[in-house]
């Protein structure tokens, strides 16, 4: 199993400002690096509850100790699991938007365009009927374009392109692998830069396949709510619609007096640890308080 080493973890440790006894919840278990983290903090006499969609990383953390409650389902559910368990009111809560190691070189969902034999899968919760393939082969060609523009911020004259191709392809053999896209992309799109031109391609259907940026919004609201007065909210995102979400509501609190933001500016990694963890290099930290 590959390791994933959370992003940013000293800053999140003191930007929660947890000590012992507190009640904390971890949005995004994944590996749940983080979760180890904050189970530190509040120490032996503290709560932890930690949310992870994907059964599969919570089978790879091993061993819950007593004070940590693990619930399997997606993050949006944040009010429901919190009252079930005790949470009603939380003195921090994190979320890690990013996506594990795990999901892109070991799941074998389709997450990359590393390997072209892998089914266009991509969703984080393995019950899920919704998949990259089937919104591909489902999504009409309009759709299809709206969704490269808005959640790949690609242009929209190669969006409409790839649209087109895609429609066009469809109608003699049906998307499975990743290589099927893969093709389309190498038709449609002219590479540009560093960056592999499929890049931007799949994160917006991995976007589209999870409803990532729908609940986000709904699950950040939610968590303010649970929040304890004095509480902190911690958000790191990984991509600017991410980020974007989370700073104008964050802003949105402050102007109405309900909180403080702690992050003037987000919060991002140290050369030295982009240097031993790269995928922390587009990682954005923001924190409020609420009053």
């Amino acid at each position: 199993m590959s390791i994933h080493v959370p992003v940013l973890a000293g800053e999140v440790k003191v930007l929660l400002n947890l000590k012992d006894g507190d009640k904390a919840i971890d949005a995004t278990m994944g590996a749940g690096g983080h979760t180890r983290g904050i189970l530190f903090s509040v120490g032996g006499s503290g709560r932890v509850l930690a949310i992870e969609q994907d059964v599969e990383m919570i089978k790879m953390f091993g061993d819950v100790p007593q004070n940590l409650t693990v619930e399997n389902a997606n993050f949006r559910q944040i009010d429901d699991l919190a009252e079930r368990n005790g949470f009603a009111t939380a003195d921090a809560i994190l979320f890690d938007l990013g996506i594990s190691r795990w999901h892109f070189i070991e799941s074998g969902r389709g997450f990359t365009f590393g390997n072209p034999n892998e089914p266009l899968i991509m969703n984080l919760d393995k019950n899920s009927d919704v998949s990259a393939a089937s919104i591909l082969n489902s999504m009409d060609e309009r759709g299809l374009a709206g969704m490269f523009a808005e959640l790949g911020e690609i242009r929209p004259d190669i969006a409409r392109k790839l649209a087109r191709e895609i429609a066009e392809t469809r109608k003699k053999r049906k998307f499975v692998k990743v290589g099927d896209l893969l093709a389309v992309v190498s038709k449609a799109v002219l590479k540009r830069g560093k960056l592999h031109e499929a890049t931007k391609i799949f994160q917006a259907l991995r976007i589209k396949v999870n409803e990532e940026l729908e609940n986000l919004d709904i699950a950040q609201k939610k968590a303010f709510d649970i929040l304890a007065t004095g509480g902190h909210l911690a958000i790191i995102s990984f991509h600017s619609l991410e980020d974007r979400i989370v700073k104008n509501y964050f802003r949105e609190l402050s102007k109405n007096g309900k909180a403080v933001i702690l992050t003037k500016k987000p919060v991002i990694a140290r050369r030295e640890e982009i240097l031993q963890n790269p995928s922390a290099r587009s990682a954005k930290l923001r924190v409020i308080e609420k009053i």
